[in-house]
Order: structure tokens, then C-alpha cells, then sequence
């Protein structure tokens, strides 16, 4: 009965085969686009899924008040991070990074420019990077070390273990590969192939140790019993409070889980 069924098919579309075309065609159009946006919805709504503490995690964001109109920033004073969690209950732990950017890289004949940021050594427990080689614990022990990803790391020394040996960073200096973490997924926020200790860059200026002057990025982790509400509260005119100063700076925290689709201020 079925191979009766399955000719009486065929002997109907080729019978009107315009007719069977668009309708076949429209439905083959009809499912990959719903399929392609189901994929894109899945990317959108997993951002960031890869990082175990995203319900705790944090980027802190300044409101300044000019002219009566208000502008949000992500730069906060360098002192910032050290003192959020001695002086907010809360909060579990905080760290700063400098900003991403390219650093030129060299071993030997091999030069590239590769994506990255100074960062504090608290970093590695809040993002809690999967690493391939090494470990968070000793990443950054000696001031000149770095930890890169997998693919900056087969890209100067194949697939050897490259703990122990050194990159030229900017043709000065030499930095000890002390870990190699896997790649970041495509829809992560936070998107860098090397982190290196932050004292590499801190306090070269005098206003890196300012409390009016903006200048890192400052992340927290919240305990997993704070109140989101009464942290922002006593943030809100935390920089005020050390600048003894009547300034209009508001700060907040903005969460991980709102980065991707909530960050146009």
C-alpha cells in the first residue's frame, strides 16, 4: 500500500510540476530560515554560558552627569578593586583589567600582534578559564609571565608544551609562558588571547593610583547570597566618599548575564 501511495506522489508532482516546485522550494526556503534563526536565537541566549560564576559576576559602570545630560562609562579609578571587598559586604571579589588591546609578540623570525589585557591575578578564580596547560594557581607568580590560549600558543610553538619558555613582548621585554587556556567560545563577551599581571602596567602614571582618574576596567564577583539591590547602594557614591568630592559620578554594577543584550547605554 505504501508503494502505491509513494507512486500516486510522484505521478501528481510531475503531473504539475510548477506547482510542485514552488511548493517544494518554499518549504525547503521555509525550514532553513526557521532552522538559521533558531541557531542565531541559541548563539544570542548562550552568550557567555561558559563561564560557571555568570550569575556572579559583574562589570562595574560609572553614570557622570555634564551638562545635565547623563553618560555611562566602563573606566573606574586603578585603587578601585582593592578595597571594594574590605569595605562592601557582598562582595566576593573584584579585579581590574587594563582595557584589550594588541601586543606585538615575537619568538625568533615569528612577529604577530596578538589581542589581550593586563589583568589582577583574581581574574582567573572569577572567569574560571579551563586550561590546557599549566594552572590559575601559578599563572602569574613572577611579574613577567603570560598565559595565552591554544591558538596563539600553536601558533609560535606548535603543539609542543610551551610552559617555561619566553615571548618578546613590543621588542622589549621577555614574559614566561606560565599557562595556555582553550580558546573562547565566539559568543563570549570577553574576547582576548593573553593575560599578563596587571604590575607589568600599574601605577607607570601617577594618575593609575588616582581616585579621579578613570582608567580600568573594574570586575566583581558577588557572594551567591548578596543582595544586588544593597550593594549598589553602597557603590553608588563610593568614588565620591575617596575623593571627598560633591561629584556627580554614580556607580553600579551592570551583570554579566545583560552584556550582550542589554549593554546600548
Amino acid at each position: 500500500m505504501i508503494r502505491n501511495y509513494f507512486k500516486t506522489t510522484v505521478r501528481s508532482l510531475l503531473k504539475n510540476r510548477g506547482y510542485s516546485f514552488l511548493n517544494i522550494t518554499g518549504l525547503a526556503i521555509g525550514i532553513a530560515c526557521a532552522s538559521l534563526i533558531f541557531l542565531w536565537v541559541q548563539d544570542e541566549l548562550t552568550f557567555n554560558h561558559n563561564y560557571q560564576k555568570k550569575d556572579q559576576l559583574y562589570t562595574i559602570y560609572e553614570n557622570q552627569t555634564y551638562n545635565g545630560k547623563i553618560s555611562t562609562f566602563h573606566a573606574t579609578p586603578g585603587p578601585m578593586a582593592k578595597v571594594l571587598k574590605a569595605e562592601i559586604p557582598g562582595i566576593k571579589n573584584a579585579a581590574r583589567i587594563s582595557g584589550f588591546g594588541d601586543q606585538l609578540f615575537a619568538l625568533g623570525d615569528k612577529i604577530i600582534n596578538e589581542k589581550g589585557t593586563y589583568a589582577d591575578v583574581e581574574l582567573f578564580s572569577m572567569l574560571q578559564l579551563p586550561f590546557v596547560y599549566g594552572s590559575a594557581s601559578n599563572a602569574f607568580q613572577q611579574i613577567h609571565s603570560v598565559v595565552i590560549n591554544e591558538t596563539m600558543s600553536k601558533k609560535f610553538f606548535g603543539d609542543a608544551d610551551p610552559i617555561g619558555k619566553s615571548l618578546k613582548v613590543n621588542n622589549e621585554q621577555e614574559y614566561t609562558v606560565t599557562g595556555v587556556f582553550k580558546d573562547l567560545p565566539k559568543n563570549s563577551t570577553l574576547q582576548f588571547h593573553w593575560l599578563a599581571p596587571m604590575a607589568n602596567i600599574d601605577h607607570k602614571q601617577p594618575w593609575m593610583d588616582m581616585w579621579g582618574a578613570n582608567w580600568a576596567r573594574t570586575y566583581v564577583e558577588l557572594e551567591s547570597n548578596a543582595s544586588l539591590s544593597l550593594v549598589n547602594k553602597k557603590l553608588s557614591n563610593f568614588i565620591a566618599g575617596k575623593t571627598q568630592s560633591e561629584n556627580t559620578t554614580v556607580c553600579f554594577l551592570f551583570g554579566m548575564n545583560d552584556w550582550n543584550l542589554h549593554d546600548n547605554f
